[in-house]
């Protein structure tokens, strides 16, 4: 039929009657006629044996027809396929190559770039709040002077103040003198100063001014002289400051409204009610600031 199960079953019956054929011979056919069923032992015996050794012969060609053109392994069949000659380990696949990710690597790019971002974000905020720091803990020393002069009349002005974190402190001695319809006016005004000031390099100082203490001394066309010292006042002030290294360029301009009550004299025959003035002053300085 063609089959290779048939082929086989044919080449056993060959064999087998072979070898009953090749065993009646007459040296031997004797011993087998005295004991028929140890002769058919005998044959049974060896196409058993010519069977498995067929079939183990079939296998082992079929497995190398199979398993030819591979290197260095067993065939499948032979149950060895999971190791290699020459090294009984176990039977491993090449380490495959690693790919990087071109995303992630870029989202790690990223990462990177937004952490110095912000350390530089980080770095930019301290820088500013340190400048701020070193801003508001300024101390300023400031001196200020003005003076007025006319054919009736002389004023002077003289401020001293002291500004931490932008408050400031000052104190100013106002000076007046002045002819008026042959009486002369001698003022000589005490203020206290409370300011504010904006900005750094350049400042701007807005304040309020009060009269503490005063005196006013007039002497009449008679020659009699008045005297006072109870005065009350109050003004306000702006000063312009620009820095140059530490030094500061100051100007500004200062007001004052006072009146004395209560002049007295050593004269019975005369009298002086009171004396109301205000008038202001354009004031130039130098500073210093730490």
């Amino acid at each position: 039929m063609g089959t290779p199960i048939f082929k086989v079953i044919k080449f056993i019956s060959n064999t087998y009657n072979f070898l009953k054929k090749g065993l009646n011979c007459a040296c031997i056919r004797g011993f087998f006629n005295t004991n028929v069923s140890l002769y058919n032992r005998f044959i049974l015996r060896y196409v058993i044996l010519l069977l498995t050794l067929i079939i183990l012969s079939g296998s082992f060609g079929f497995s190398l027809a199979k398993g030819k053109g591979f290197e260095g392994g067993f065939p499948e069949s032979s149950g060895l396929g999971n190791y290699r000659i020459g090294n009984l380990g176990k039977k491993s696949k090449p380490d495959q190559e690693i790919q990087y990710d071109q995303s992630e690597e870029k989202s790690s790019i990223m990462v990177n770039q937004e952490i110095q971002f912000d350390q530089r974000k980080e770095k930019s905020f301290n820088n500013q709040k340190a400048s701020e720091d070193s801003e508001s803990s300024k101390i300023r020393f400031r001196g200020l002077s003005g003076t007025y002069t006319s054919d009736f009349q002389e004023a002077t002005s003289s401020t001293g103040t002291i500004i931490w974190d932008k408050l400031g402190i000052g104190q100013s001695v106002f000076k007046l003198k002045t002819s008026i319809s042959g009486d002369t006016y001698e003022i000589e005004n005490t203020l206290i100063e409370i300011s504010y000031t904006f900005g750094d390099e350049f400042t701007l100082t807005l304040g309020g001014r009060s009269v503490t203490t005063g005196k006013l001394t007039i002497t009449s066309s008679d020659s009699e002289i008045f005297n006072s010292s109870n005065v009350e006042g109050s003004g306000y002030f702006s000063v312009l400051g620009i820095e140059f290294g530490i030094f500061e360029i100051l100007a500004g301009f200062q007001y004052t409204s006072y009146v004395f009550t209560e002049v007295e004299t050593e004269s019975t025959s005369a009298y002086w009610g009171s004396f109301e003035d205000s008038g202001g002053l354009y004031v130039t300085g130098i500073g210093l600031a730490f």
